[in-house]
């Protein structure tokens, strides 16, 4: 009559194997969220902050005031040295 089996039938355990690799993975997760929390501790990274708040002010007022290629330049710099920064 019933022809679906029931939810606890379709559950399967996982092996051991399974599991390892689970809290394996979870390991790499948080080792990589700490790499990142102490990258943006470091003093370099808040100095760059700082200069990237000043620099897209900067940006805006070139925008403002139509020197678009000054802007563009700007914001290619922060691209760049942001990448530079994150690399560490």
């Amino acid at each position: 009559m019933n022809e679906n089996p029931s939810p606890r039938a379709r559950r399967t355990r996982r092996t051991e194997d399974e599991q390892i690799a689970d809290i394996q993975r979870k390991i790499q997760a948080l080792e990589e969220r700490k790499r990142q929390m102490e990258a943006k501790t470091s003093p370099v990274r808040k100095d760059f902050d700082r200069f990237k708040k000043h620099a897209n002010r900067f940006t805006q007022s070139c925008v403002d005031h139509g020197r678009n290629d000054l802007a563009n330049s700007v914001m290619a710099l922060i691209n760049t040295v942001e990448r530079q920064v994150d690399a560490d």
